[in-house]
C-alpha cells in the first residue's frame, strides 16, 4: 500500500501550453501558405507552448519534497503571504523566505516543542528583526541565561540603540536596571498586581473573605498613597500592614478627601483603645489587621529584602513597563526559577500584572499613537510563570499593537493553571509554531490540531489459478490441464494527518512546522551568531552587559514615605503593642 499526493493529470499551465502548440500547428495550415505573420506568431506560439509544457515537467523533476524519509524529510509548504512583518525562517522544499505579516502576528504566535528544539532560537530571529526595524520588545527568559544577555546588549549597541536596552536580572543586582511594579497605575490596578502573590480561592469561601479584606486593605493603603503623591515600595508597605504607629503617621500625611475617608471607615473596625502613661488613646490592632490581611505583609517583604529589595525597593525606578511599551523599548527579564521557584513565580505574577497595565495604556491611545511597529512580548517557557491573569493579556493586546509570542514544551504545561486557561490560550494563538516532541501524547493532540488532508492510496492485488479436467466418453481419456494468474491494482481517496505524530517526533533541530492562519509550511530558522559564542578570555570580559544607568527624578510634587530610615521606632511600637 502506498500513499501517493494528489495531482490532477493536467493543470491549467499543461492546457494552456497544448493550446499554444496547437496555435502553433494551426499556423503552419495550407491556408496560412505564404503569411509571413503567420510564420511568426505560429512559430512563437508553439515554442512557448514547448517551453511551458517543459517548465512543469523540469519543475516536477525537481520537486524537493520528500515526505518518505524517517529523519530530513521535507514536507510542502504553502504558498507565502505578504506585506510587512517578520521572517520566520525558510521553507525547506523551495529554500525561499517565509514572512509572518504584521496583521497576522498582531493575532499572536506560540511556540511549543521540546527544550532545545530551536524555540529560543526562533524568538530571538524575530527580537533582532524587531530591534532593526525600530520596534521594541520584552523577553522573558525563566532561565539566568548570561550568553542571551550579552548578545542582546550587543546587537542593542551594533545597531546604534544601546539606550533602549534594559536588563532586569533578579538574581544579580549588579548587572540589573531597577524596578518598582508598585508606583505605575490606579489604586485598584496596584492592588490587584500584589493580590496576584494570594493563592487562589476559587470554591472556597472562606479564603475568599481573607482575600478579598486583603484586597479592599491594599487599594485604601495604596489609594491614600497616591492622593497624598507620596511615593512609597514594598519595604513601606511591609511596615504600614505591620505597625500601628506607620498608620498614624501616613494618616497625618493625607489631605482631607475621600481617599482619607476610605482609610479611616476601613481602618475603625480594627481599632481599640490602649492606654499610653495616664490617658487611654484608640490605635490600630496590628495583630487582627494581619490576621485579616491573611499573611499579606510576609508576601511583599520578599521583595523588600536581599537581592530582590535592592531591585524593586526604590522610588526612581530605571524601569517603566508603559514607558518601555509606549516608547518602543527593549528589555530583557532573566527569572531565577531554578534557585528561587517561588520568588520568582511571584516576581513574574507582579511583572505580568504590571505588563497588563501597560497594554491597557497602550490601548487606550489613539491608533497613531500606538507602538508602530507592533511591541513585541516573548515569553520564553511560560509554563514556569503563568496565572490566569494572563489569559486577559491575549485576549486584548491585539487592539493595542502588541504582539504576544508564548513559549511552553507542552500544552500541559499550560493545563497545570487550569484547562480553561490552556484553552483560551490556543485559542487567541492564531499562528504556531511545532517543534520537536518527546511525548507521543503530546505530539499525537498537535497532529489532530493540524487536520487532514485527501491522499490517493494505491492497493496491489495479485492471483494465481490452475485446473484440471479430462474428457470421459473417449476411450482413451485425455487429460486437460491450464495455469494462470493475475495481477491488478486500484485507487481509493482516503483522509490523512497533514502532519503525521512520528513526522513532528523526528522535526531536526532549528525546524518546525509552522501555521499562519491556515496556511502550513516546513521551515528552517536561522541560528543568529554574535562574537560573544566564540570569544574567550579577556576578549569575553570585554563583551559582558554592564547596564546603563539612567538618571531618574521624582516628579515636582512628590515626597517619598521613606519608612525604612525609620523602621526601629516604628516596628518598636508594635512590638509594645502586642506585649
Amino acid at each position: 500500500m502506498r500513499l501517493k499526493k494528489i495531482k490532477p493529470l493536467a493543470g491549467f499551465q499543461d492546457a494552456l501550453g497544448l493550446s499554444a502548440i496547437g496555435g502553433g500547428l494551426a499556423a503552419s495550415l495550407p491556408y496560412f501558405l505564404g503569411s509571413s505573420e503567420a510564420f511568426v506568431a505560429g512559430a512563437i506560439s508553439a515554442s512557448a507552448g514547448a517551453s511551458l509544457i517543459a517548465y512543469n515537467r523540469a519543475k516536477d523533476q525537481l520537486d524537493r519534497v520528500d515526505a518518505t524519509l524517517d529523519e530530513d524529510f521535507i514536507l510542502p509548504s504553502a504558498k507565502p503571504y505578504k506585506g510587512e512583518g517578520l521572517i520566520a525562517g525558510f521553507a525547506k522544499d523551495s529554500g525561499k523566505e517565509v514572512p509572518v505579516p504584521y496583521d497576522l502576528l498582531n493575532r499572536h504566535i506560540a511556540l511549543i516543542g521540546a527544550s532545545g528544539v530551536g524555540k529560543t532560537t526562533l524568538g530571538k530571529y524575530f527580537i533582532f528583526q524587531q530591534m532593526v526595524k525600530g520596534g521594541g520588545y520584552i523577553f522573558i527568559d525563566a532561565k539566568l541565561d548570561a550568553d542571551t544577555r550579552d548578545e542582546l546588549g550587543y546587537l542593542a549597541r551594533v545597531i546604534g540603540r544601546a539606550d533602549d536596552f534594559y536588563v532586569l536580572n533578579l538574581d544579580d543586582p549588579s548587572s540589573s536596571n531597577t524596578y518598582n511594579p508598585l508606583l505605575e497605575g490606579d489604586a485598584d490596578e496596584v492592588a490587584s498586581r500584589i493580590m496576584n502573590l494570594a493563592p487562589s480561592a476559587e470554591n472556597n469561601p472562606g479564603a475568599d473573605h481573607y482575600r478579598q479584606t486583603a484586597n479592599q486593605a491594599l487599594t485604601v493603603f495604596v489609594g491614600a498613597l497616591k492622593k497624598a503623591n507620596i511615593l512609597y515600595d514594598f519595604t513601606d508597605l511591609t511596615i504600614l500592614l505591620q505597625s500601628p504607629k506607620a498608620i498614624d503617621e501616613l494618616m497625618r500625611k493625607i489631605p482631607p478627601s475621600k481617599e482619607r475617608m476610605a482609610l479611616e471607615v476601613f481602618l475603625d473596625k480594627y481599632r481599640v483603645k490602649v492606654k499610653v502613661g495616664e490617658e487611654y488613646h484608640w490605635q490600630v490592632d496590628v495583630t487582627k489587621l494581619k490576621d485579616a490581611l491573611g499573611g499579606m505583609a510576609g508576601r511583599l517583604a520578599q521583595f523588600a529584602q536581599g537581592k530582590f529589595g535592592e531591585i524593586f525597593c526604590t522610588y526612581k525606578p530605571e524601569i517603566n513597563l508603559t514607558d518601555i511599551v509606549l516608547n518602543n523599548k527593549m528589555l530583557y527579564i532573566m527569572l531565577p526559577t531554578m534557585s528561587k521557584d517561588v520568588a520568582a513565580l511571584n516576581a513574574a505574577k507582579m511583572i505580568m500584572s504590571d505588563l497588563r497595565t501597560a497594554v491597557y495604556r497602550a490601548q487606550s491611545l489613539p491608533e497613531a499613537q500606538r507602538p508602530n511597529p507592533k511591541y513585541l512580548i516573548f515569553a520564553d517557557e511560560m509554563g514556569s510563570y503563568a496565572v490566569p491573569g494572563i489569559a486577559r493579556l491575549f485576549e486584548q493586546a491585539r487592539s493595542a499593537n502588541v504582539i504576544l509570542m508564548p513559549g511552553f514544551q507542552a500544552l500541559g504545561n499550560l493545563a497545570e493553571t487550569s484547562p480553561e486557561f490552556a484553552d483560551i490560550i490556543m485559542q487567541n494563538n492564531w499562528n504556531k509554531a511545532y517543534f520537536r516532541f518527546g511525548s507521543v501524547k503530546s505530539a499525537k493532540e498537535i497532529s489532530e490540531a493540524l487536520g487532514t488532508t485527501k491522499t490517493y492510496i494505491e492497493t496491489l492485488s495479485q492471483g494465481e489459478s490452475n485446473s484440471e479436467s479430462k474428457v470421459t466418453l473417449r476411450v482413451d481419456p485425455q487429460l486437460n490441464a491450464a495455469d494462470g494468474d493475475s495481477q491488478g491494482s486500484s485507487w481509493r481517496e482516503q483522509e490523512t494527518e497533514k502532519v503525521s505524530i512520528d513526522k513532528l517526533s523526528a522535526l531536526g533541530i532549528g525546524e518546525c512546522i509552522l501555521t499562519i492562519g491556515h496556511r502550513l509550511y516546513h521551515i528552517r530558522i536561522p541560528n543568529l551568531t554574535t562574537p560573544i559564542k566564540h570569544a574567550e578570555g579577556e576578549e569575553r570580559e570585554k563583551l559582558i552587559f554592564k547596564p546603563y544607568r539612567r538618571r531618574v527624578n521624582i516628579k515636582h510634587g512628590m515626597t517619598c514615605l521613606d519608612f525604612a530610615s525609620k523602621y526601629q521606632r516604628l516596628i518598636s511600637a508594635a512590638t509594645e503593642q502586642q506585649k
